[in-house]
């Protein structure tokens, strides 16, 4: 996911974002790319994977939120500071503090159509080729 939000958030000059893990929307919306939301999506269904496991109900966590800071890319290119918090259904805020996540893979435009339809690009490319041979 790293790679994906780094991406989009050069591409829109963003010094900032945040994602609500709960409902797996990000701010400012135009990062709601397909394959953003299909990673932050998982990230609910760990949580309460690890709730459950440590003995709560799936209900425990009112809030559960990320707030990311891009930082300047002539200085630290692929790195994304990370913020993550929680709210309990008491109202309780637990912060893990900063986590330092990289991108690894090369840029690429985020936002391009056969990025994000990878799979259904490289299908349609084969029949393509499938084509030629008929």
């Amino acid at each position: 996911m790293a790679d994906w939000l780094l991406n989009a958030a050069r591409k829109l000059n963003l010094d900032k974002a945040s994602l609500n893990i709960l409902t797996a929307t990000f701010e400012p919306v135009e990062l709601n790319t397909s394959p953003l939301i299909h990673n932050a999506r998982s990230l609910k269904e760990i949580i309460d994977k690890e709730l459950l496991a440590i003995g709560f109900e799936k209900g425990f966590i009112a809030e559960a939120h990320i707030d990311f800071q891009f930082l300047n890319p002539n200085i630290f290119r692929k790195g994304i500071y990370c913020f993550p918090y929680l709210i309990d259904k008491e109202g309780r805020r637990y912060d893990s503090g900063r986590i330092i996540a990289e991108s690894y893979e090369p840029e690429f435009d985020a936002f391009e159509n056969r990025n994000i339809n990878s799979a259904k690009f490289s299908a349609t490319l084969l029949d393509k080729w499938k084509g030629l041979f008929k």
